[in-house]
This record gives structure tokens, C-alpha cells and sequence, in this order.
């Protein structure tokens, strides 16, 4: 059988190819003209203005990226099998060296340029695993990839998904190897979780909060705790089970309200006094807690950038201030506000939390500032990557 042919060559311009060299691995495909008119998903072979080859390379038009796969000095001839399980071994055992796989676990095992694998991700959950591919372009080499994480992974099921445009809903995927349940459980630290993994883009547990989740008892142990866009009750869960007095659950699904319920239910968790669960929308439950003068001791709130749940699009930088002043009434002097925002601008939380607090009346005291857990690896070349900040606060 004759050998694959080689990807054709890609020239890019010089301040490319230094991105490439500096560890960048998302380029920008409007700098690269001799991109234009290749078929997405194309693979080529990137080279400077000299004809010096700098790596391989996938061209995601839909993002406007030109994916680099795999440098010169990696020695693949082109963005096979051989590469893609070379870079999910490597990504497995940074993760065993920080004791993350098990028989049951749930963690982030690639994670898009961190992992040499841009334009990818994929959550291992429980026996299954989850891989998103961010373009429909991108979805013939995402099964080569599934292929090699059921491998070295040694799971079951890859479902992969297309997270294309067009929302949750609207979600091309299919099954690598054997299908996964429609609902099945998965353990985080020993907790049980119900993971539905054929369902929409989200499917149940956000694995970059897992550290967060751990951290949480130093906070709300003997306390009240709000917990604001709950989703399936992940943080509520954690906190219950560190030893909250009260947990209140508020989102605006009933369905991820009934999801949250039986995760509560499988940790043994059904005091309906102790931990209940309101439909609804966040800012009104707010604002009703404030005027009939209900109090938690610590709120927490983990908002979507953009949601248009409400009517009216909900938005990080016109939205959150206001519901953190409601929420610093809520707590009162003493208590605590968890913070979380997917924001690619460092201190950009920060200074919603400011514009928050002064509409209150209210100052604060930051006492921890987190980011994105060590199996989220982001290179140093792409700041924007590390998408995820968390700031907890004191009211004083």
C-alpha cells in the first residue's frame, strides 16, 4: 500500500511563523494569504518566508485559525494516528502524575493548545469520555483522536461533538466505539454524578471547577449557602456535603433542578428543609431576598458569559455588577461572596466586583483568587486561553 502523500505547503509571513516559534500553536488565518482557498480542514505544511518547514497544521476557516498540530522538531511527517496518540499519551501522563485517572474519574484529558491538540478538547467521564471538536471541519481528524484516547485511556465510549455555532441545542455528534448509556454515573472525589453524555454541548459536570468544588468546605462549613445558576447542582452538592447548615439551589430550568435533585438523592442528601431547590430567575430571587430581608451567609455564583434564558441576552459586563450588589446585601457584613466569570481579561472580574460593591454600598476584602485547574494547560504564547477566573470575597 503506498504511503499517505504529504500535506502541500503553506507559506506564512514572518510575524506568523514567530508566533509559531514562540510556542503560539492558534494562528491567525488571515495573516496566512496562501491559506486562501484550501478546503477546511485541510492539513498542510507550514513553512517560513524561506521555505524552512516550522510544522503541520489544520485550516478551520469557521474560527478563523490555522491549527497547528505538531512543530518540526516533533518529527511527524504529517497529522495521522502515530501523532495524535503521541500527543494523548503525553496528555495522559501529565495527568497520572497528578493522580487524576482512575476506574471512575472525572478530568479534563486534552485540553485544545495545551495539549498540542488545538481546535480539541475532551473531558474523561467516568468509563467514557467526551471530545469536542470546535469546527464541522475539524470532525475527520476528532474520530482519529477519539480513537486514540479510547486506547490509551482505555475507556469505552467517545462521544464526539461538534461545537459549531448555533447554541446548545444544535449540536452535531456521534459515537466512537461502543455507545455510552443515555444516563450513567460518574464519581468526582467520591461523589456521584449523573453525566448524560449524548445530550447538548453541556452534559451534566464542568470538570474545570473540580478543585473549586474540593475548596469549598473552608468557606461554607456551619454556614448558609445561595447558590446562583446551579445548573445540576455540582457546587451545591460540594457544599452540603462540607458541612453547610442550608443550601438554597436557584436556576431557571426545572429539568437541571430535577438533575440536581438526584444528584443530592445519590449522595444520601434528601433533607427538603436543608437543601432546596427554586426555579427561577437569579436576579429576581435576589432582589425578593433583599426586600423580605432573607440572609445566606455565603453566595455563590458561577454565571454563562452570554445567555438569553431571561428574554433580555444576559451579559457578564452589563449584568453582573448589579447582581453582585444584590448578592453583597444578601450576605450582609461577614459574609462571603464566591465569584466566577469565564473572562479571557485578568482582573476583569475584579472590576465588576468593585463597580458591584460601590453600588451596594458596600466595600470588600479578597481572600482567594483562583484560575483554571493544572489539567487545563494553556501555552504562555495564548494569555487569552485561560478563560476562567474566581475571586472570593469577604463583605465588610
Amino acid at each position: 500500500m503506498k504511503p499517505a502523500a504529504l500535506p502541500p505547503p503553506c507559506a506564512v509571513p514572518a510575524d506568523v511563523a514567530t508566533f509559531i516559534a514562540g510556542g503560539g500553536r492558534d494562528a491567525d488565518l488571515d495573516r496566512v494569504p496562501a491559506a486562501a482557498g484550501l478546503a477546511p480542514g485541510a492539513a498542510v505544511r507550514v513553512e517560513d518566508d524561506r521555505g524552512e518547514e516550522l510544522g503541520l497544521a489544520l485550516v478551520d476557516p469557521d474560527n478563523r485559525k490555522l491549527r497547528v498540530m505538531a512543530v518540526a522538531a516533533d518529527g511527524f511527517p504529517r497529522i495521522d494516528g502515530a501523532l495524535l496518540g503521541w500527543r494523548v499519551e503525553r496528555a495522559l501522563a501529565w495527568r497520572r502524575q497528578l493522580c487524576l485517572p482512575g476506574d471512575d474519574a472525572c478530568y479534563r484529558l486534552l485540553h485544545g493548545a495545551g495539549d498540542g491538540v488545538p481546535g480539541f478538547t475532551c473531558d474523561v467521564l467516568g468509563g467514557h469520555a467526551v471530545l469536542y471538536a470546535y469546527a464541522p471541519a475539524l470532525l475527520p481528524t476528532a474520530r482519529l483522536l477519539a480513537e486514540a484516547v479510547r486506547g490509551f485511556a482505555r475507556l469505552g465510549g467517545v462521544v464526539v461533538k461538534v461545537r459549531a455555532r448555533g447554541g446548545a441545542d444544535d449540536v452535531a455528534q456521534e459515537v466512537v466505539g461502543p455507545a455510552p448509556p443515555e444516563r450513567y454515573v460518574a464519581h468526582e472525589h467520591g461523589v456521584p454524578f449523573e453525566i448524560h453524555p449524548h445530550g447538548g454541548l453541556n452534559v451534566g459536570l464542568f470538570t474545570d471547577m473540580r478543585e473549586q468544588r474540593r475548596g469549598l468546605g473552608r468557606y461554607v462549613a456551619g454556614r448558609t449557602v445561595l447558590n446562583l445558576f446551579s445548573y445540576t447542582g455540582a457546587l451545591s452538592l460540594a457544599s452540603a456535603r462540607a458541612g453547610a447548615t442550608e443550601v438554597v439551589s436557584v436556576d431557571t430550568s426545572a429539568g437541571v433542578q430535577a438533575w440536581a435533585a438526584g444528584n443530592f438523592a445519590r449522595a444520601g442528601l434528601v433533607d427538603g428543609k436543608r437543601w432546596r431547590f427554586e426555579t427561577g430567575d437569579a436576579m429576581r430571587f435576589l432582589q425578593r431576598a433583599v426586600k423580605t430581608k432573607e440572609r445566606h451567609e455565603v453566595v455563590l455564583i458561577d454565571p454563562p458569559t452570554f445567555s438569553p434564558a431571561r428574554g433580555t441576552p444576559w451579559t457578564l459586563d452589563r449584568d453582573y455588577p448589579p447582581l453582585i450588589a444584590l448578592a453583597a446585601e444578601v450576605a450582609g457584613p461577614g459574609g462571603t461572596l464566591w465569584l466566577a466569570a469565564n473572562s479571557h481579561e485578568l482582573g476583569s472580574l475584579g472590576k465588576l466586583i468593585g463597580k458591584g460593591l460601590r453600588t451596594a454600598g458596600r466595600s470588600g476584602v479578597v481572600v482567594e483568587q483562583a484560575g483554571l485547574p493544572p489539567d487545563y494547560p494553556t501555552v504562555a504564547a495564548q494569555p487569552r486561553d485561560r478563560y476562567l477566573q474566581i475571586v472570593v470575597v469577604r463583605v465588610v
